[in-house]
């Protein structure tokens, strides 16, 4: 959640520094601001999400139509097609676009420096605002899974092993269910097991009779149990990232159940390595959470320890026909 809020706190920085920028330097200043989103995994994956969002609407022939009469502008009827128009105007002024006719569109006044920094409010600003939203609401999901994994660890584990060990058939309803439970209590409301999308069943999405869906894959990795290895959670990453392209969303998870005797280090495309790994993949960013579901020996008398490294292309191209581990 750290790296989360530091980013919003890095977001805003950029955003004031534009703001106050020269209206001489403003395109080298709107050109760092784009640099600074695109090298941002985290920022890059919502606003590539938010460039393809939106199919029906051109933001090109948009800017053209409705960006270009002095005076006269409008936004489209959605925040996010909105959002579309004004990363496509901010890329286009940081690839030395015609920023001040269109910017004789955004304001009235006839000060450069009034015009540059009204039009930076109107445009960037509420860019800003929505990409932080999207990196908050990330941050509020993660709180919740990192207290269910503490919860499960520290609290349910060896009642939850049994249970699965009673009816291993039916596990991953058992780790599922219990997640789905946690996350009603903690406030989400509509944390039903399998609502059907157009690329199947998810096993766990919030508000889904609403407009902000959450989006997350459960999925099981024991050793002892043919067809439950790393391709079978390869399997989960994929659900996850064809749901969120269904709901629209910039963002899913994929929580692991490890019942192995191994650890399971999943990849990351975060250099400072963030709690908990994630991948950026089309546009979504995938937070990978593993819970160690299987209760172990004390440290003495493990032994050495041996995880299981698991590579980004294991999950992101698996190969087919793979044999599964187990």
């Amino acid at each position: 959640m750290l790296y989360e809020r530091d980013l919003q706190v890095k977001l805003q920085q950029k955003y004031r520094r534009l703001y106050k920028a020269d209206y001489k330097v403003y395109d080298r200043e709107i050109a760092y601001f784009r640099d600074f989103i695109v090298q941002s995994p985290a920022l890059r994956a919502v606003a590539e999400r938010i460039a393809s969002s939106c199919p029906d609407l051109d933001a090109d022939e948009w800017i053209a139509n409705n960006c270009v009469r002095r005076g006269i502008y409008d936004w489209p009827d959605t925040e996010i097609g909105r959002a579309k128009v004004q990363w496509r105007l901010i890329v286009q002024w940081a690839d030395g676009g015609d920023f001040t006719a269109q910017a004789r569109s955004l304001s009235h006044d006839s000060n450069y420096k009034v015009i540059f920094r009204e039009v930076t409010e109107k445009t960037v600003e509420p860019f800003v605002d929505y990409l932080q939203e999207q990196l908050g609401s990330a941050s509020e999901v993660l709180y919740m899974l990192e207290r269910f994994t503490r919860r499960v660890e520290w609290f349910d584990q060896v009642e939850l092993h049994k249970k699965y060990e009673l009816d291993t058939t039916h596990g991953e309803d058992i780790y599922d269910t219990h997640l789905r439970k946690f996350l009603f209590d903690q406030g989400i409301d509509y944390p039903f097991s399998q609502p059907k999308s157009a690329s199947g069943q998810v096993d766990v999405a919030a508000g889904l009779d609403g407009d902000d869906p959450l989006v997350c894959e459960v999925k099981l990795y024991d050793t002892s149990r043919k067809g439950y290895g790393v391709p079978y959670v390869a399997k989960g990453f994929r659900q996850a990232l064809d749901y969120a392209h269904d709901y629209g969303k910039s963002v899913a998870y994929l929580v692991t159940f490890n019942l192995s005797d191994q650890g399971l280090q999943m990849p990351t495309d975060e250099v400072s390595k963030p709690w908990p790994p994630r991948l950026h993949v089309e546009g979504v960013t995938v937070y990978l959470v593993t819970v160690h579901a299987k209760p172990q020996l004390s440290a003495s008398m493990r032994g050495k320890a041996s995880p299981r490294v698991v590579t980004r292309d294991e999950l992101v191209n698996p190969h087919e026909g793979e044999a599964d581990e187990g």
